[in-house]
């Protein structure tokens, strides 16, 4: 493998607004001086034999040999059995490379484990008819490539349900018989997701290099997926893109079960038709979760979601976060009237304001305080901002959908576009609130599990050559996660 280039960093230019803003109010997404939740217990290290031996403890990763094709029956008998590529693959995010997990699987000390597993959880005939050691590294590229890579897609929907029925076991995104409010979700009810762009073994993007002094041809293996990528900050990336979703318990180390995992097109659509957007993508994503688990409360994401994929989501009931996308202007909301008051309401950075202006014709933006974050459920979920506005001659009280409605649907025949996208300018929880804050900071868990993968590997390479391939060694490397998260939960006594 080659060393990672130095990756560019575009500068970033950050416009300066033309209107003020007012001080944020305290209301039902807290105060400005609310401490923010103590961070949890350190996690406890843990040692590469310990994880393996909790990933070959984990009753689920048994289940799973379903969605691996079975040996055929024409031609050489295989040498090994489908539990045990399955192994190897989960393996391959604990060794490092399919190399080492093959050279770990040769010892007798390491393929015992795998023997005592499979002796629990198959039954006595399944492990004695194991070999005395494990696939080499040759029968491993052959199972990877004529079997393993046609089978991803069952792999991955399998895989994905036994997570999410391993999450549910664990008590997470269940409703609790305390009142919670819809501001302040429990963290075992919210999802976050990610996307992250993993970098193949090899940066050549030419099969053929030509030295220009000795005319030495050389020949060069290229991820025919792979290409550039503009992360956040303006980072560049050469890699194929993944989108994870993942949930974890409160003050709980190693708790963190992956929910699901998907490969997602970071090229244009003409380019690559197989692959969903990554908007598009987590749509699917998250509803097959709310499909199963319907005491899922709120998502956290980051500003690739906007607001045409906050919409259906925030329909189906979960309270959608994500930090404000920066270039939005203010965009009027209606005037509020009531007998001689007159109040002009916008939307500026998230949340209502009532617009006005100073002596010195500079407008300025005053935060309305929200009272409550509604729900109200129907044929379709609604959700409002019951907000007070400050009037000298009373205080009004008004009720702002915060979800798309049928007038905002609508095309503007002026300008052939939606009239107001209001899911994109107008937030269910304000990003500058000490409940914002909160959800912004369980969006972080996501940054901690793509760091992991990363460095599961040399040089945070992905062992592996195209974006199926590479789906497969993360799914490995989940399942290797919700193993020991299983483990460590199981051993945890009830509070």
């Amino acid at each position: 493998m080659t060393a990672p280039k130095k990756r560019r960093r575009r500068k970033a230019t950050k416009k300066t607004p033309n209107y003020v803003m007012g001080a944020i109010p305290d209301d039902t997404f807290g105060a400005a001086t609310d401490p923010l939740p103590p961070k949890g217990p350190e996690a406890p290290p843990l040692t590469i034999s310990k994880r393996f031996e909790h990933l070959l403890d984990n009753p689920d990763l048994y289940a799973a040999v379903s969605a691996l094709p079975a040996p055929s029956r024409v031609g050489r008998p295989a040498t090994h059995p489908p539990i045990a590529y399955l192994v190897f693959l989960c393996s391959i995010s604990l060794f490092g490379s399919a190399r080492a997990t093959a050279s770990h699987f040769e010892e007798e000390h390491w393929w015992d484990v795998v023997r005592r597993g499979v002796r629990t959880h198959m039954g006595n005939e399944a492990a004695d008819a194991l070999q005395p050691t494990g696939p080499t590294r040759g029968q491993w590229n052959y199972f990877f490539q004529m079997k393993l890579k046609p089978a991803f897609a069952n792999v991955r929907d399998i895989s994905r349900d036994l997570w999410i029925q391993q999450a549910l076991d664990h008590g997470m995104m269940k409703e609790t018989g305390k009142r919670v409010s819809r501001s302040y979700p429990e963290r075992h009810q919210v999802i976050h997701a990610d996307a992250t762009v993993a970098c193949p073994p090899s940066s050549q993007r030419h099969r053929k290099s030509v030295n220009k002094v000795t005319g030495e041809i050389r020949h060069h293996r290229v991820d025919a997926d792979a290409s550039n990528t503009v992360e956040g900050g303006g980072t560049t990336v050469y890699g194929n893109k993944f989108l994870s979703a993942a949930v974890r318990l409160a003050n709980t180390p190693h708790s963190r079960v992956i929910l699901g995992i998907e490969s997602i097109r970071h090229k244009s659509a003409k380019r690559d038709p197989i692959r969903d957007d990554e908007g598009t993508a987590f749509i699917k994503l998250a509803r097959r979760i709310l499909a199963r688990a319907p005491g899922l409360r709120a998502i956290t994401y980051d500003t690739a979601l906007r607001g045409v994929h906050r919409a259906p989501l925030i329909a189906d009931g979960l309270v959608v976060f994500t930090t404000q996308h920066s270039g939005l202007a203010p965009e009027s909301l209606h005037r509020y009237e009531y007998d001689a008051c007159r109040h002009d309401l916008y939307v500026a950075e998230g949340r209502v304001c009532e617009r006005r202006f100073t002596v010195d014709g500079v407008t300025h933006y005053t935060p309305l305080p929200v009272e409550e974050l509604e729900c109200r459920k129907g044929k379709r979920v609604r959700y409002y901002h019951r907000v007070t506005i400050q009037c000298p001659e009373e205080i009004h009280t008004e009720h702002i959908r915060v979800d798309e409605t049928e007038e905002d649907r609508q095309i503007d025949p002026s300008t052939g576009r939606q009239r107001f996208n209001r899911t994109e300018h107008l937030r269910q929880v304000p990003p500058d609130t000490h409940a914002g804050r909160r959800l912004k900071g369980f969006r972080q868990d996501s940054e901690s599990q793509h760091s992991r993968f990363d460095q599961s590997y040399p040089h945070k390479r992905v062992p592996a050559y195209g974006a199926n391939a590479a789906l497969l060694i993360y799914i490995g490397y989940a399942w290797l996660s919700n193993s020991v998260a299983r483990a460590m939960i199981d051993s945890t006594p009830a509070a």
